[in-house]
């Protein structure tokens, strides 16, 4: 409980001295932070119909989930995993007749989330379920088809061109043919080390009803099936993929210039993201897949500048040229079928530009970012359901002197609650990940004295528990939009503000921002 005789700075400082031993009791050995999201009805749902349907070896390991999916919550801030979990419920539930899929809606049409229409309609033909909405089963089996033979030339992910040929090999008839020989080498190919594919639990999920049906006794099908039996959890659960390089980087950025807290952990973190650097320059959001954009960007935004990591940030630089579209922009993923993303365009552009590259590799994306930042609702994040944390990476992208930026800034003060947090969406309660992001920004507008920004401080540090850390909720997006909750980015996300507000305190900023007419807020214009 804060001291209503705190002064912000040493608010702050022993709010964030508290986050580093959380984070040091937290660290691996190897230096990475690598704890698991919590478990949601999406991957224990789909366990349970592909032990039920498909692979009868898995039924005994599954039991556990039954029973916590009957229960489970299903997501509805948006209505794709609304949908798609409440079919998924409902099949577990044995309901009768059989649960009919729904996918007429039109936001499965958006190429952002019209892979989800093609997993949970191919699965659905495939287990004989009546469907709403979407091509038939063959026009999705010739679109599937082409999909798996263009795989390299669009550069699909590995569990995304794993997915696509075990749900063709569930829909086709069991004989041989070219078909099958393509989809079936598709699926070898896309088979890890650990067994998994791509290690994605949803990918190997279908990865091994197809291989049950094709391959049963293959190694490919046994090791596999000892993936997925070894990745429960101690309550007999199944959780979405550890970001092991993904929450090392961000947590590492959001603590960037409080290093001498904890000298010997922030060493550690670091060392531990320049062994997971790829061959190509990138950064995977976990070992052992393809490196992404958004993850080589924190990555580099992360690292320190020192001639012992001047190699590998040039190549990160590198990579993150190269994966630049025509329009000058960023997916998230190295494949072509994938939109831009705001604050993964805001990433990029942070990263080059704190790499020193030349402006004009980032130029059409600040004028993009602009644009999206006037629209009536401001930005919006591909990745966090978090308004403040998209327009937190947004309006730095953008320099927070620019007009886009302000605007921003102006609309997280205007959303600010009562209780002097933020929520994540509007007309929730304040949250620790939201307030973290909407103080960070707005130490670049007010001095940390200003009544609002103090509000805000003591409303942050309620939230953090007497260990030190911050939790949810978070909402994430994995894959998008089905929210997750990673307990390290929660921390995070928090930290950052209060690390924002202790930097700013330990070296004023140069020159505030200026907001605009806000004398509504005791804001000078």
């Amino acid at each position: 409980m804060p001291n209503s005789r705190d002064t912000p700075q040493r608010l702050a400082r022993r709010s964030v001295q508290r986050a580093c031993a959380h984070l040091d009791r937290s660290q691996e050995t190897d230096g990475a932070w690598r704890v698991p999201p919590l478990p949601r009805l999406l991957e224990n749902a789909l366990a349970c119909l592909v032990a039920e349907v498909f692979v009868p070896e898995l039924r005994p390991h599954v039991t556990a989930a039954r029973r916590w999916v009957r229960s489970a919550e299903i997501q509805r801030h948006h209505e794709v995993p609304r949908l798609i979990e409440a079919w998924l419920q409902a099949w577990v539930d044995g309901a009768a007749p059989t649960p009919t899929l729904d996918v007429s809606h039109a936001l499965f049409s958006e190429p952002v989330f019209s892979n989800r229409r093609t997993f949970f309609l191919a699965l659905a033909f495939a287990v004989g379920a009546p469907v709403r909405g979407g091509p038939s089963r063959e026009v999705l089996q010739r679109q599937m088809l082409e999909r798996i033979r263009a795989r390299h030339a669009a550069r699909l992910k590995r569990w995304s061109g794993a997915e696509l040929a075990a749900l063709f090999l569930l829909l086709t008839d069991a004989r041989p043919t070219a078909e099958t020989a393509a989809a079936l080498e598709a699926l070898r190919e896309a088979q890890s080390a650990s067994g998994s594919f791509g290690e994605h639990p949803g990918a190997t999920l279908v990865g091994l009803a197809a291989l049950r049906r094709w391959t049963p006794g293959s190694e490919a099908f046994t090791r596999a099936l000892d993936f997925l039996v070894r990745e429960r959890t101690a309550e007999g659960l199944w959780c979405f993929s550890h970001a092991d390089v993904w929450d090392t980087a961000l947590l590492r950025r959001a603590l960037k210039g409080c290093e001498d807290l904890a000298p010997t952990m922030f060493a550690r973190a670091g060392s531990f993201l320049l062994r997971a650097q790829n061959e190509d320059g990138g950064w995977p959001y976990r070992g052992g897949v393809e490196s992404d954009t958004d993850t080589t960007a924190m990555a580099l935004l992360a690292l320190p500048r020192t001639d012992a990591m001047r190699a590998a940030l040039e190549a990160g630089r590198d990579y993150l040229e190269r994966m630049r579209t025509p329009d000058g922009l960023w997916r998230t993923w190295q494949s072509r079928e994938d939109p831009p993303a705001e604050d993964v365009v805001a990433h990029a552009v942070l990263a080059l530009r704190a790499a020193s590259a030349d402006s004009e590799s980032w130029t059409p994306a600040v004028e993009w970012l602009a644009a999206r930042a006037r629209r009536e609702g401001g930005c919006r994040a591909h990745w966090f359901d978090i308004h403040a944390y998209a327009a937190h990476e947004v309006a730095l992208a953008l320099e927070p002197g620019h007009e886009a930026a302000r605007h921003l800034a102006r609309q997280l003060l205007e959303a600010q609650n009562p209780d002097g947090g933020w929520s994540p969406t509007p007309g929730e309660e304040s949250a620790a990940a939201a307030t973290g992001m909407a103080l960070g920004l707005l130490t670049h507008y007010l001095p940390v004295e200003h009544p609002r920004l103090k509000d805000a401080l003591r409303a942050l540090a309620d939230m953090q528990e007497p260990g030190g850390a911050w939790t949810g909720p978070l909402r994430m997006y994995a894959p998008r939009p089905f929210a997750i909750d990673y307990p390290m980015q929660v921390h995070a996300l928090a930290a950052q503000g209060m690390a924002a507000v202790l930097q700013a305190s330990r070296a004023p900023r140069p020159l505030l921002a200026k907001l605009g007419a806000m004398d509504d807020f005791g804001v000078t214009s």
